[in-house]
C-alpha cells in the first residue's frame, strides 16, 4: 500500500470540491426532488393501511397509477398522497351522512350492509 502526502491547501481545495459535488447531488436527487420519489408495494400498503390484494385492485381499476419494471411495481409518492387525501375526505364526509354506507373507490359504486 502506498501513501500520499498532501498539503493543507490541496486538502482544503479537495474538501471544498467534494462538498460542492455532494451539494449538487443533493439538489438533483434529494428528498425535495419529485422525479426520484418512488415507492414500492410494501411502502404503499403501509401508508394507505391496505392489503396487497387491495393494492392490486387499485392497480387493476386505475385508482392508483403505477410504473412497472420487470415484476416490480412503483408508485409516485405524490399519487399515493392524493389517494390518501381523497380517502380521508370521503371517510370524513361519509361519517357525517351515514355509517353503514360504503363506496368502492375503484368503481364509485355504493352499497349498504344488510344487518
Amino acid at each position: 500500500m502506498g501513501y500520499f502526502i498532501i498539503t493543507d491547501s490541496n486538502w482544503a481545495r479537495l474538501r471544498n470540491e467534494i462538498l460542492s459535488l455532494a451539494e449538487t447531488c443533493h439538489k438533483a436527487f434529494g428528498e425535495q426532488s419529485k422525479h426520484t420519489d418512488w415507492l414500492h408495494n410494501g411502502d404503499v400498503c403501509k401508508l394507505l393501511n391496505i392489503s396487497k390484494r387491495t393494492l392490486q385492485h387499485y392497480r387493476d381499476t386505475g385508482v392508483l397509477p403505477f410504473s412497472q419494471i420487470g415484476h416490480k411495481c412503483y408508485y409516485r409518492r405524490e399519487d399515493v398522497e392524493l389517494l390518501l387525501q381523497a380517502k380521508t375526505e370521503k371517510a370524513e364526509t361519509g361519517k357525517l351522512k351515514t355509517t353503514n354506507r360504503h363506496e368502492d373507490y375503484g368503481t364509485g359504486k355504493r352499497f349498504e350492509h344488510r344487518g
